[in-house]
């Protein structure tokens, strides 16, 4: 059964009815809310500077060298069937999406757990964006979003 206590996630938030403030709101990828449902997270994040809202090449590289396999990631999309083929220039918020499945999946201690994900915009004007995430564990899933916020952080920081 999953845990639930997504109290100290220890993520940038902004304001959450579901999650309590942590972190600085002044980060380039900023949790504004997190519900947990019972198989799914739903994390709204704000990317308010536009020129952190992409990757780039040199970003998707930097990306690549420390979680190779997201070109492989199963991803439905324009352009391919996989995340490879958008990782060049799609959203920090879908990055942010694999990011989380990808470290979930290192982490699962469930042998061959598929996880999967969504991300679409909710206002790409203002730079916020709505990703949902399967998962096995609540913590595990909370722990893989906040380290995939903390490397997208520091990476967009840089």
């Amino acid at each position: 059964m999953p845990n639930s206590g997504a109290a100290q996630t220890g993520l940038p938030i902004m304001s959450s009815a579901t999650v309590s403030p942590v972190g600085e709101v002044d980060e380039p990828v900023c949790i504004v809310s997190i519900t947990v449902k019972p198989s799914r997270l739903v994390v709204d994040v704000s990317i308010p500077d536009e020129l952190n809202r992409r990757t780039t090449p040199e970003r998707a590289v930097h990306v690549l060298e420390r979680f190779p396999t997201l070109r492989e990631h199963a991803c439905v999309n324009g352009r391919g069937r996989t995340f490879g083929s958008v990782i060049e220039s799609t959203s920090i918020a879908h990055l942010l999406e694999h990011l989380a499945i990808e470290l979930q999946t290192r982490a699962s201690a469930h042998e061959a757990a598929t996880f999967v994900g969504t991300t679409e915009w909710l206002d790409e004007r203002v730079g916020l964006a709505r990703i949902q995430l399967s998962f096995k564990d609540d913590l595990e899933a909370l722990r893989a979003l906040r380290d995939a916020v903390r490397f997208l952080n520091d990476m967009l920081s840089m």
